[in-house]
């Protein structure tokens, strides 16, 4: 539970078990009292066991530096350790206080290479839940429902026009004209999505299908100035498209099970979208 917990915490932009055990190692670095160890001590123990060797980020020490200050004095360490002395506080504060150092510098120079990455806490992630039963026809109030590949947008793609992104990646991935063109009239997202996963699709679609995406999504938010808008109010925001009805290539299921390629590819788009009006029509 503690590894989904952190995992939720991340996608929001929230400090994990991780995060908040450096937090509390810092204020123990300020002020080295005991209820300052204390506090170190209860959020390292919320970190899942599996993950603490990795916590400080040392291949050589892992964890061992955060087991003998969480444990309290005349105590073995890790339970069958050696026994936990005032030295061995003093050593490991000792310990953190060089690696602070080297952390502050390690700091500045990455804060230097990495100088385009934004300042600040992140934004928390969005997520688009499909939807049952889409409508055919736009909604008169306009909301993130326009990220879906099901929102009825009418767009043009290579001299073709598709009702959604959805009736264009189905009817582009059928191998027959026919069965392209049947597929591109369906009337509904459904009828669309369900005659394009039974005919015979072109060979290698699986390796361009994600480049297929990326343009039918590029096509429909430039061709509708409205749903453009709606994109980029979602400003550095990570997507989260999830769902069942399309594959687990498009959406997000989790840490084990999805790969979110649309909700990464409309973050593309809106980057796209913002650069044409920041850094080109800015000459």
């Amino acid at each position: 539970m503690g590894e989904v917990q952190d995992e939720i915490e991340s996608l929001n932009g929230r400090p994990t078990s991780s995060d908040r055990c450096w937090e509390a190692i810092r204020r123990y670095l300020q002020e080295p009292t005991e209820d300052n160890r204390q506090d170190v001590r209860a959020v390292y123990l919320t970190i899942p066991a599996h993950r603490r060797v990795y916590v400080l980020g040392d291949m050589d020490l892992q964890d061992i530096p955060l087991r003998k200050l969480v444990t309290d004095l005349g105590e073995p360490v890790g339970g069958d350790g050696p026994i936990a002395t005032a030295e061995m506080h003093r050593e490991v504060l000792e310990y953190f206080q060089a690696g602070d150092r080297g952390v502050e510098r390690s700091r500045e120079l990455y804060g230097m290479l990495h100088a385009d990455d934004p300042q600040g806490t992140g934004v928390p992630a969005i997520t688009s839940n499909e939807r049952g039963n889409p409508p055919s026809e736009p909604p008169e109030r306009l909301d993130l429902f326009v990220l879906r590949n099901e929102f009825p947008a009418p767009f043009f793609y290579r001299g073709q026009r598709y009702p959604t992104v959805l009736h264009g990646y189905w009817a582009l991935a059928a191998a027959d004209r026919s069965d392209h063109d049947h597929i591109r009239d369906a009337a509904t997202v459904r009828e669309a999505h369900e005659a394009g996963g039974r005919v015979p699709l072109r060979p290698e679609w699986v390796l361009v299908r994600t480049a297929v995406m990326a343009a039918l999504l590029r096509a429909k938010f430039t061709q509708h100035s409205e749903l453009a808008e709606a994109l980029l109010s979602t400003g550095d925001a990570r997507i989260s498209y999830t769902g069942i009805s399309e594959s687990p290539h498009w959406t997000d299921r989790g840490p084990r099970e999805g790969r979110n390629w649309v909700g990464r590819l409309l973050e593309l788009t809106r980057a796209e979208l913002l650069a044409d009006r920041v850094v080109h029509e800015g000459g």
